[in-house]
Order: structure tokens, then sequence, then C-alpha cells
């Protein structure tokens, strides 16, 4: 499938998965973390979400629309 749509869905989630892996690497390596740059990596991380939610609702809007507006299938 070539959408633009899912073109930017699997970019923001490999960009959230890889955002992940690397806060999981930085507090692995950390015996302590200050509470303020833990708030800063969790502000970071939340909009990656943010990013992959709003193209998940993208996709779902589309996908609901074009069924709303598909013609009923013809019966024989």
């Amino acid at each position: 499938m070539n959408d633009p749509d899912v073109d930017t869905l699997i970019m923001a989630a490999a960009e959230r998965q890889l955002a992940v892996a690397a806060l999981q690497k930085k507090y692995d390596q950390s015996k302590s973390v200050p509470t303020e740059q833990l708030v800063a990596d969790m502000r970071e991380l939340l909009a990656t979400e943010r990013v992959v939610l709003d193209a998940i609702i993208t996709l779902f809007v589309k996908i609901g629309y074009s069924e709303a507006v598909a013609p009923p299938p013809e019966s024989s």
C-alpha cells in the first residue's frame, strides 16, 4: 500500500521505537537521573507518542470516511 498516511504512521512508530531504545540505554548506564532530566525525557517521549497517535487517528478517520462514501455493493 502506497499511502502517505501509512508512511507517516510507519515513520512515527519507528521514531518512537528509537526514542524508547535510546532512553533505555541512557537510563541503564546511569545510577541516578535528575528529576528535571527525567521530566524532559518523558516530555520528549510523549511528543513522539502524540505523533504516532495522530497518524493512527488520521488513518482511522480516512478509512471511516472512505467506507461511508463508498457505494453499497451491488446484489445479483
